[in-house]
């Protein structure tokens, strides 16, 4: 044995030699993982896509549209301090652990041959290779194109270009939308696989590669529905303001014309829940241009609020009753279907801009709660109660519509309907009741989001973050008052509805001749319109994007009055 230990050194000691005085590549190849970043300028999906050695880096990894955010400041200015993006084409014959090159084009003469060197000089195993855009061009601003492109792979260096599998897509836990990820999650990803952490404050999500094409489809639909939105959405909103004027003067001089006008103006009114209905449905048409959105939205309009034309023969309060209810089943198929009429809205803004998404829009929230209401005017006080707070339930589950403010919006509904219909009016005790169902529901839907499901929502991002403090609290709920501040800046028209609801709710608690004589013998019709309002005031303060969160509860608020007083005596 001690004969033997020499001999055993004196074999090895030539291999620790080689092993001590090897190239410093060799030592990087063994041990050490390295990135490479490639920004590039003003490219759209499309023009980035084209590029051959692009489109090779996708069948070894995947591409996505990136939401609105800015990645590059993110990663070469705050969280890898020291980093520069390198002059283009990359001069140097080794690269660091993390190289980071912003090209001039997405001109495949130039982008390809660079992006082959690059990959080409990394001397370790395993490479993490971005090619992401930054800023938008002319072009990608005329069309309203906000997403930019961004193209991921991860493996053994010499073979990501060499891949001959089919495209796949990217997505993230931040998006759950196949094809789309925000540029938080290439912040977290790049840093993750270099084994560096993360500030707290980062939002996003570690990217994964998932079966399925590259989001052409998707993106073709994104600038379809950008160059019809706003088009359509002006249009939309002159049509319910002049029906709104149109039913005031029918009740201003509804004693001089015969009932058939006033029957019919009521249900003009009664129509704004199937067009805000249609506008969202609307994202699930196989193709969207002119001629395809706007006879559906109308068809969807005429059908869903006269389809239920011959209810009023029974009880003209029964029809606003049926359509809640099928608003609600609507939202039940929606939420089923995962929420993908709202990547192509026609009502608010796409998911695809950012802030959510997944889940519950905030600007049907108002929606929601006016559809709840109708459907429990005609229940027994308890079970519109349950009724509700079921809503609520369905609008914060992890699993449904995931919104926290909806969900808070909701609960102050159901409490102010059980205060209100219980003691016929709304003091203190009743506040304190609302106050109570508000905080024990908000309890459940926080709890729901820690322990019934395993994936990060916008609701436990809040509990690790803002919700740990009540200073944290109150940060957001002055930032979500700001952002609410912000769009009735840019939007003036948002104006209306935060105006049109105090103005509504002096109307019903300090109603005309016609209004009294509208809600004389139908209380239940009276506070349901009242606790509308008065959600819509809660829905406000609970979500960012306030205008929008109170908008349709202003609507069906006021149709509800408007349809109450018009079909009185008729």
């Amino acid at each position: 044995m001690l004969v033997s230990l020499p001999i055993a050194v004196l074999a090895v000691a030539p291999m620790g030699r080689l092993f001590l005085h090897a190239p410093a590549s060799h030592l990087a190849f063994q041990q050490e993982r390295q990135s490479i970043v490639v920004y590039v300028p003003e490219a759209s999906f499309e023009q980035l896509m084209r590029v051959p050695e692009v489109e090779a880096l996708s069948r070894a990894g995947g591409s996505a549209l990136l939401a609105p955010g800015d990645p590059v400041g993110l990663i070469v200015h705050r969280e890898v301090p020291g980093s520069e993006a390198t002059p283009f084409p990359c001069s140097c014959s080794r690269l660091p652990k993390a190289t980071f090159v912003r090209a001039p084009s997405a001109a495949p003469q130039k982008l390809g041959p660079e992006l082959r060197r690059l990959v080409g000089l990394v001397a370790a195993r395993e490479a993490m290779v971005f090619v992401v855009g930054t800023g938008r061009s002319a072009g990608m601003l005329r069309t309203g194109d906000e997403l930019l492109p961004v193209v991921m792979a991860e493996g053994d260096p010499e073979s990501l270009l060499g891949s001959q599998d089919p495209q796949r897509s990217l997505s993230s836990d931040s998006t759950r939308r196949p094809g789309v990820i925000i540029a938080e999650d290439v912040v977290v990803t790049l840093l993750g696989f270099l084994g560096r952490p993360a500030s707290k404050g980062l939002a996003g999500s570690t990217i994964r590669v998932v079966d399925g094409s590259p989001p052409f489809e998707l993106h073709e639909r994104y600038l379809a529905m950008r160059r019809m939105t706003v088009p359509i959405q002006t249009a939309a909103g002159l049509y319910v303001t002049a029906v709104g004027l149109l039913a005031l003067a029918l009740l201003w001089l509804r004693r001089r014309l015969p009932g058939r006008f006033t029957r019919k103006g009521a249900w003009l009114v009664m129509s704004v829940p199937a067009l805000a209905v249609g506008l969202l449905a609307a994202g699930h048409l196989p193709t969207l241009s002119y001629e395809t959105v706007v006879p559906f939205v109308v068809a969807v309009t005429l059908a869903g609020t006269l389809a239920f034309a011959p209810l009023a023969k029974r009880d003209v309060l029964l029809p606003p009753a049926a359509i809640g209810w099928a608003v609600l089943a609507f939202f039940v198929v929606e939420a089923a279907l995962g929420w993908t009429a709202a990547l192509t809205p026609f009502l608010g803004g796409s998911e695809l801009d950012g802030g959510r998404f997944y889940g519950l829009p905030n600007v049907f929230i108002g929606l929601l709660v006016g559809a709840s209401l109708y459907a429990a005017s005609r229940l027994p006080t308890t079970w519109g109660f349950v009724l509700i707070v079921g809503v609520a339930l369905f609008a914060g589950l992890p699993f449904a519509g995931s919104n926290l403010g909806g969900a808070v919006t909701l609960f102050a509904a159901a409490g102010l309907w059980l205060a209100i219909r219980s003691r016929g009016r709304l003091d203190w005790k009743g506040v304190a009741l609302a106050a109570g169902v508000v905080a024990v529901g908000t309890a459940l839907i926080l709890l729901s989001h820690e322990f019934l499901t395993s994936v990060p929502t916008h609701v436990t991002r809040f509990e690790e973050t803002s919700g740990r403090s009540l200073s944290g609290v109150w940060h957001t709920f002055t930032d979500r008052l700001a952002v609410g501040w912000r769009l009735i800046v840019r939007n003036p028209f948002a104006v209306v509805p935060v105006l049109g609801v105090p103005a509504t709710l002096y109307a019903v608690l300090r109603p005309s001749d016609p209004v009294r004589a509208a809600f004389a013998g139908r209380p239940a019709w009276r506070d349901a319109v009242l606790v509308t309002l008065l959600a819509g005031l809660v829905a406000y303060v609970a979500n960012d994007s306030g205008p929008a969160a109170l908008g349709l509860a202003f609507g069906l608020g006021l149709g509800g009055l408007l349809y109450g007083s018009l079909v009185q005596g008729t």
